[in-house]
């Protein structure tokens, strides 16, 4: 079960066009920042895994905190990341899953199946490798400034005023003229 906490999914069905697997990631801090990542076959992930067939995203976020015996209360979507690939790619989805108070530095779950740890977040470009840390950095970047990130093959393509992705301030609605309506009965 511990493959299913990391970033390894189901392969791509063969003659299927267009065809994307679907992941869910969740993103959990420690008082401190640290961010808790578990162990997988391929190296350490943030935990998720893909979305079986019938569930929702959502829903396969909340397994995922429940297979880590922790209580599965998810915040909003944080992060929708696009991996292109030749047999189609990945989309991932990272949902908000909270701090949680507590001093430990790892735990083990699953009936000892699973390894998770806090990884400071200096750290997780070394733990996570470039994929995973910038999706960590987005999560938490999302966070902070209240928006969903997008990003596209590592890169932001979130649209409107997201610091870094060199995109000029939007507004929400459009200056209205002088002699609106709206603006006469203030």
């Amino acid at each position: 079960m511990a493959s299913q906490l990391g970033p390894a999914g189901p392969a791509s069905p063969a003659g299927v066009p267009g065809w994307h697997r679907l992941d869910v990631a969740v993103l959990m801090r420690r008082r401190d920042g640290a961010v808790l990542v578990v162990a997988s076959p391929d190296g350490w992930a943030l935990p998720g895994g893909p979305v079986p067939t019938g569930s929702s995203p959502r829903g396969a976020a909340s397994q995922t905190l429940l297979r880590l015996a922790l209580e599965p209360s998810l915040g909003r979507l944080l992060v929708q990341d696009f991996r292109s690939a030749d047999d189609g790619g990945t989309q991932v989805l990272v949902y908000d899953a909270g701090a949680w108070s507590t001093d430990l530095d790892g735990f083990t779950a699953d009936g000892g199946s699973v390894r998770a740890a806090f990884c400071p977040v200096a750290d997780l470009a070394a733990r996570l490798g470039a994929a995973g840390a910038e999706r960590a950095a987005a999560g938490l970047a999302a966070l902070e400034l209240g928006f969903l990130a997008e990003l596209e093959d590592g890169l932001d393509a979130t649209p409107g005023a997201v610091p870094g992705n060199g995109a000029p301030p939007r507004r929400m609605m459009p200056d209205l003229p002088v002699s609106s309506p709206v603006l006469a009965a203030r």
